[in-house]
């Protein structure tokens, strides 16, 4: 895992090294190992290094071809390089190193300079860049689900990309403004949805997606996409555990190949519990890492130790008794955009634990979101009575009846069955309604804001599965944004901040392929999700385990606002901070400093201190 950035001399200077070194600065934190530059008349590309495989110089970047026509910056890791450079070399190509990045250079060379022929090559998680000097272009990349991230910037001549955010937004080659409907959308989810960013001028990179600049034009073209579903031949759901244990074991297998030590994060839930189960059948002892809220009803540090013992694992737990927001600068120093989902605080305290023992660990992400795993996994509501009838009628018998009888329920249940499927879905994990995050602006500020941007996104991946079942348009959804836009960030920045690569063996290709081949009544019933795995659960480990009630990765801050004094004031400290900004509503948070501390909304409250930090330092 590492930082990557790269620029087009747009601006005739004759030293960039200003620039380049701001880059480098603002990427240390995902590449503290070691630091490289190529740099020409046109452009230059920039790399930090966490060094995961061949340790050694040879593996430093930007790597280059045998004749130094092709150069390659590279975050993420290539899970089939082995079999790759086998056939390679076979077919007459020398390496200078033992990384695995090495391979996508002679695989572009083999290809023909077809970019996108190499990119369906690969499989792994990666965000890269390569420089083609012979054609003239510069490709950037992102893997298939996005669990790298990468951003790039584009106008007039000017073309800038880089891991993150903020290498780009302070640079000092461009200049950036606040995206007003981004501050609606980050109180409408807690995080700022792809492909837009915090600052207007700076776009991601979609998943699945690459990018070509040549003669001073940028254009984007898709290589992947999730499949369309199809009934592989199962027969029940055993089958469809059996085919999943033999794929995860393979792919669990794949993501702990590394030369350095590799661990799992570990809690009580199903997900992250086989994972670790496969982790530790291949590396007997290994470690893995939990949170612990002790005496809380969020704390899953019991089970999740009675699980690692079961396997074989060296378990650590990192106990939060009080002072939720302690140590909050090392954890919540580095983002490059305001993230307000508190569990990311706990993440990045287990990877500070894990950072004593391992480089890299395993997490059991992804699962929720391909197999039905989350409460909002439901059908919408639809009143019995009215089963008989045609869809396209109920809603209006219901209005009738209600406007009759003088029933309010009856033309509230209308106005519910005519909203669209996907904004329904929306409403079950949004964070605040819109009226409650407009109140949140600077009232000068609302009317640019454009409430129905993210409407439109989601929309418009909805109706990419018409004729599809409802759970299956939930799961696409999901994979489309809240899994990328929030659970990848997560993962990606808490980990990175702490100088360690995280894994997520469930979000590799193949098993995203093969998960939504699954039919629909076979991940999910009447009472639980994730059927297939629950299956495993209960096959490697134990039936408490397999069909304990989900608890999911939570915090237990509501209370500690409420009798935690330290928790308590410095939200109300980061609240009263926030007056200044001219970007809120100073009347609205003049409110919440007034509100009793069993009234706080603690999703609300997260997101405001985060994104009072994140305007401190941006």
């Amino acid at each position: 895992m590492c930082g990557i950035a790269g620029f087009i001399k747009a601006d005739g200077l004759k030293d960039y090294s200003v620039f380049i070194d701001k880059f480098a600065s603002s990427l240390h934190h995902r590449g503290p190992d070691g630091y490289g530059v190529f740099e020409n008349e046109d452009l230059a590309l920039i790399h930090t290094r966490l060094s995961i495989i061949d340790l050694s110089t040879k593996g430093n970047q930007p790597l280059k071809n045998e004749d130094n026509s092709l150069v390659l910056i590279c975050n993420g890791e290539i899970y089939n390089y082995v079999e790759i450079r086998s056939d390679l070399i076979k077919k007459g190509h020398k390496f200078h190193s033992s990384s695995d990045s090495e391979v996508i250079l002679h695989l572009y060379e083999e290809l023909d300079g077809d970019f996108s022929a190499v990119l369906k090559k690969l499989t792994g998680m990666f965000a890269f860049s390569l420089l083609d000097i012979s054609r003239k272009k510069l490709f950037i990349a992102r893997d298939r689900i996005g669990i790298k991230p990468l951003y790039y910037h584009v106008s007039d001549k000017n073309f800038l990309f880089a891991s993150e955010v903020s290498p780009i937004a302070t640079c000092g080659l461009i200049s950036v403004s606040t995206d007003p409907t981004s501050i609606f959308e980050y109180f409408l989810l807690g995080s700022v949805p792809e492909p837009n960013s915090w600052f207007k001028e700076i776009k991601a990179l979609s998943p699945g997606h690459f990018g070509i600049w040549e003669n001073n034009l940028f254009r984007e073209q898709n290589y992947w996409d999730i499949p369309s579903t199809s009934t592989v031949g199962f027969n029940s759901v055993a089958e469809v555990a059996e085919a999943s244990d033999s794929l995860l074991s393979c792919i669990v297998s794949d993501h702990l190949v590394a030369d350095v030590p590799v661990g799992t994060f570990l809690s009580a839930g199903i997900d992250s519990s086989l994972i670790s189960y496969y982790a530790a059948k291949e590396n007997n002892g290994i470690h893995s890492f939990s949170a612990a809220f002790p005496g809380e009803p969020e704390d899953e540090s019991i089970i999740a130790s009675q699980t690692a013992n079961s396997i074989g694992a060296t378990h650590e737990t990192f106990d939060i008794n009080t002072d939720f927001f302690g140590s909050w600068s090392s954890h919540y120093g580095n983002l490059d955009q305001p993230f307000g989902v508190s569990s990311a605080l706990s993440l990045s305290r287990i990877s500070a634990l894990a950072k004593s023992k391992v480089k890299v660990v395993l997490s059991g992400d992804g699962a929720d979101e391909l197999m039905g795993g989350y409460d909002r996994h439901v059908p919408f509501f639809n009143p019995p009575v009215l089963q008989g009838f045609p869809i396209s009628l109920r809603s209006s018998l219901l209005k009738y009846t209600g406007s009759i009888f003088g029933i309010k329920s009856f033309k509230e249940a209308s106005a519910y069955l005519q909203i669209n499927d996907s904004i329904k879905y929306l409403d079950r994990y949004r964070i605040l309604e819109e009226e409650k995050c407009l109140e949140m602006i600077n009232p000068a500020l609302r009317s640019l804001v454009d409430v129905n941007r993210y409407k439109k996104r989601i929309q418009g991946f909805w109706e990419e599965c018409a004729g599809e079942d409802l759970l299956t348009k939930m799961l696409y959804l999901d994979l489309k944004t809240s899994l990328v836009d929030e659970m990848l960030a997560k993962v990606d920045r808490m980990t990175m901040n702490q100088g360690i690569e995280a894994r997520v063996p469930f979000l590799d290709h193949r098993f995203v392929e093969f998960s939504f081949a699954i039919p629909s009544q076979f991940k999910q019933n009447e009472k639980w999700g994730k059927l297939p795995l629950r299956f495993l659960v209960e096959k490697h480990l134990n039936s408490d385990l397999a069909y304990r009630k989900k608890t999911g990765f939570n915090s237990p801050l509501k209370s500690m606002l409420c009798k935690d004094l330290p928790t308590r004031n410095l939200y109300l400290s980061k609240v009263l901070a926030l007056k200044n900004s001219e970007l809120l509503n100073k009347e609205k948070l003049s409110e919440l400093l007034k509100e009793h501390s069993d009234c706080i909304n603690p999703s609300l409250a997260f997101g405001l201190v985060a994104l009072e930090s994140f305007l401190k330092i941006n």
